[in-house]
């Protein structure tokens, strides 16, 4: 061998031995265990880890974001009203028709029904029984103070008298309560108790009505107040708030978008949809506008005072939601925190962190392998 090939051979196991050691450091490193718990409870990260982490401050300049739903187009609280038969019948004549303007009082169907046949004979059949009663007890009262009668006989009286009233009066709020309280035989008009509009109406002649059918036959009210009715997801209940802007958009009438402004949000969320109703008050009324439209909402949200961290920072571990808060050079708090409302690619801390704290946002599923990606 000459005196090259000697030199280069030398160079190439020196090479050799490097790569050795170096691969062996590096397979040492991956042994080593993730992090260590200091004497502070913190984590003392491997650094080759630790520099692999990303980190953002926690912020604290206020949320802005437009939160989503879905609804219909609805009749504001009050402005309507449903118009019920409280007893079984059949639909002989209908008065009024969509659209249409009615008074209070007026009325709108005519209805026959045997219930209102039968309070009506019950009732003429105790006019008849208190006028016998009342004659019963006025002569007893002259034979009692005359020694001829027994008090007895006058208690009694004085007793079927009282039952009788009490019959009597159960059955005209009965009738009452039905529109019926005057006329005779088995048919009533079902009446309008409030001026307005005849809204809906979902009658027709020969139809059979009862107390518990699910819609009402009729629907009066004001047609001018319609509102926007909407669902949002619960994680965003904690930032809808009464008077923010808002605006919808109706399949039916096409693109166009109309403003409004949120008048009033349920706190409840249905345990079923797990969503929060807001109803939305358009700024000026569009007349092409029905009731049970579907509508598309979106409302403008902003809170001055939410801490906010990227989804991407908080993650799931056992039970806990927790992020990782960078305390020192390779040291880490792993801290559990509250959440609230999700903004777009953030999420609200109601609890656990300060603002100008730096979280880890990308890579803390290296320190531990029991950590999930929850957001």
């Amino acid at each position: 061998m000459g005196r090259s090939s000697l030199l280069l051979s030398l160079v190439f196991l020196a090479i050799g031995q490097g790569g050795c050691r170096r691969h062996a450091v590096e397979r040492k490193m991956l042994e080593a265990e993730p992090y260590k718990v200091s004497s502070r409870n913190e984590l003392l990260v491997r650094p080759d880890l630790f520099s692999r982490l990303t980190f953002r401050e926690v912020s604290s300049g206020g949320t802005q974001a437009t939160i989503r739903g879905f609804g219909r187009v609805a009749f504001s609280p009050n402005s309507a009203y449903a118009v019920r038969s409280s007893v079984a019948g059949f639909v002989e004549r209908v008065h009024v028709s969509v659209g249409q303007e009615v008074r209070a009082g007026q009325g709108l169907a005519t209805i026959r029904s045997s219930e209102v046949a039968r309070f009506r004979a019950d009732a003429r059949r105790l006019e008849a029984s208190m006028a016998t009663d009342e004659d019963t007890i006025k002569r007893l009262e002259k034979l009692v103070e005359e020694g001829a009668a027994s008090t007895r006989e006058l208690v009694e009286a004085r007793g079927r008298l009282n039952a009788s009233r009490a019959d009597y009066s159960g059955i005209r709020e009965a009738l009452s309560a039905v529109g019926a309280l005057g006329g005779s035989g088995e048919r009533f008009d079902l009446r309008a108790s409030a001026a307005g509009h005849v809204l809906i109406r979902r009658v027709a002649p020969g139809e059979r009505l009862a107390p518990d059918t699910v819609d009402p036959p009729f629907l009066i009210g004001d047609p001018k107040q319609l509102v926007i009715r909407g669902s949002f997801p619960e994680r965003d209940v904690l930032l809808l708030k009464e008077g923010c802007p808002c605006q919808y958009q109706l399949p039916a009438l096409g693109v166009a978008q109309f403003e409004g402004t949120l008048t009033n949000v349920v706190r409840a969320v249905d345990s079923k949809t797990h969503s929060a109703e807001a109803i939305c008050k358009p700024k000026a009324l569009d007349g092409r506008l029905a009731g049970d439209m579907t509508a598309k909402i979106e409302v403008s949200v902003s809170d001055t005072s939410a801490l906010t961290v990227p989804r991407t920072a908080v993650l799931l571990r056992r039970d806990e939601r927790v992020v990782f808060v960078k305390s020192g050079e390779s040291l880490l708090q792993r801290r559990a925190i509250q959440l609230g409302a999700s903004v777009g690619d953030d999420v609200q801390v109601l609890d656990g962190l300060k603002a100008g704290e730096q979280v880890v946002i990308k890579n803390a599923v290296l320190i531990d392998g029991e950590l999930d990606q929850v957001l």
